[in-house]
């Protein structure tokens, strides 16, 4: 049995957080203990079915009641500036839980910037680093607080990130992410691709549980940001003429998601785009789809795609990111190529939604079976193994 201790920012509803819970689970039922320590909030957004047990606990290092987002957004900031008492605060928080569980792990990993920040500098013995998105993608479409902040703030993140991750033991979740930040002239240590776990049969049980009330419909799954462009999805929507409706599920900032609504106006396409906001368990949605549309400008690895390869539900994706391999083109292989479109490209993604739609290409296992939490989880424990003495 291994001691595992993953530490990521918080469970709140994500991509990253996802992969933890997952990755927690399957661990734990391989016969091995895993403790998750959040260093920002206590609250969870999705279905888990996690049991705490003697084998798998969560502790949290901050109550919700102290932390928002705004808080976030500005504790973040400060991270960037190079704080030190912030730092030296959730570092000595961090290292005094560890301690009071004690136990001698055989393995940290570190999900999330803010995360990686404190447990690097807490220099804890055999930790990885996960890095979950493209980090090109946040010097091309930083938050907006962060710019009002910090003009300069693409500059000075990589800066950042160079000097957090120069030496360290990092876990990319594809080789568009790995390519990615070694392009970027990041040093770290050493670095390899595990792509994210997904459990099928939590994912096939979960995408049971509700049946839609909306019929005949293509799905959007995702956080409304820019970097995702719901305006070249609504514009390649309207162009292909589909008769099904499309569904957008997923939250973001009232702002955003006002212009996009507009757009939708302006675009007369109030009565048949449908705004379903966020919704822990979207599965049933993805299943009952006829075809998952991916628009956005840049993606690591996209989870929403692998889940409706799960699922069997065909999709047309933008081929984000143009590096040596890229998140989507490492998913849509063989006959689900040609539905990748360029980035940005509104007719392209509106011809391969109407193929696809009316001629949609069965999906079999040979597209997922890569992705199975099974063998996933045998890679990271892998790591274990290599305990530094």
């Amino acid at each position: 049995m291994k001691n595992i201790c993953i530490v990521i920012d918080s469970l709140i509803g994500g991509g990253a957080e996802r992969v933890v819970l997952t990755l927690a689970k399957k661990m734990v039922q391989l016969g091995n203990r895993v403790d998750i320590i959040t260093l920002l909030h206590n609250t969870n957004d999705y279905p888990s079915d996690l049991d705490v047990t003697e084998n798998l606990n969560i502790h949290h290092l901050t109550t919700p009641t102290i932390v928002t987002k705004f808080y976030n957004r500005v504790l973040h900031l400060k991270i960037l500036k190079q704080n030190d008492k912030i730092r030296e605060k959730y570092t000595k928080k961090l290292l005094n839980k560890i301690t009071s569980l004690n136990l001698d792990f055989d393995l940290f990993i570190s999900n999330l910037l803010f995360s990686d920040v404190i447990c690097t500098q807490a220099n804890l013995p055999n930790l990885y680093c996960c890095i979950h998105s493209l980090i090109s993608g946040e010097l091309k479409d930083p938050n907006e607080s962060k710019t009002l902040f910090y003009p300069s703030y693409p500059i000075r993140y990589l800066g950042f990130v160079k000097k957090i991750y120069k030496n360290q033991q990092l876990i990319t979740v594809s080789l568009s992410v790995k390519d990615d930040l070694l392009a970027l002239g990041i040093a770290p240590k050493s670095v390899q691709a595990i792509y994210n776990p997904f459990n099928f049969e939590f994912i096939h049980r979960q995408a049971d549980a509700y049946l839609p009330n909306e019929q005949d419909y293509i799905i959007h799954l995702g956080r409304f940001v820019s970097v995702k462009r719901h305006d070249i999805l609504l514009k390649a929507y309207k162009e292909s003429n589909v008769s099904q409706k499309l569904l957008l599920l997923g939250k973001g900032k009232t702002q955003y998601v006002n212009k996009i609504r507009k757009l939708a106006i302006n675009l007369g396409l109030q009565e048949s785009v449908i705004f379903v906001g966020f919704n822990p368990n979207p599965y049933p949605y993805t299943k009952h789809a006829k075809a998952l549309i991916l628009s956005s400008d840049v993606e690591g690895l996209s989870m929403v795609l692998i889940e409706a390869l799960i699922l069997k539900t065909p999709i047309v994706s933008t081929n984000c990111f143009t590096g040596p391999s890229a998140g989507p083109s490492e998913i849509l292989v063989d006959e689900l190529k040609p539905f990748l479109s360029p980035v940005g490209d509104v007719s392209a993604l509106a011809d391969n939604i109407k193929k696809m739609v009316n001629q949609p290409i069965k999906i079999t296992d040979k597209y997922s079976k890569r992705f199975d939490d099974s063998d996933i989880v045998q890679q990271y424990l892998l790591l274990a193994n290599r305990k530094l003495c």
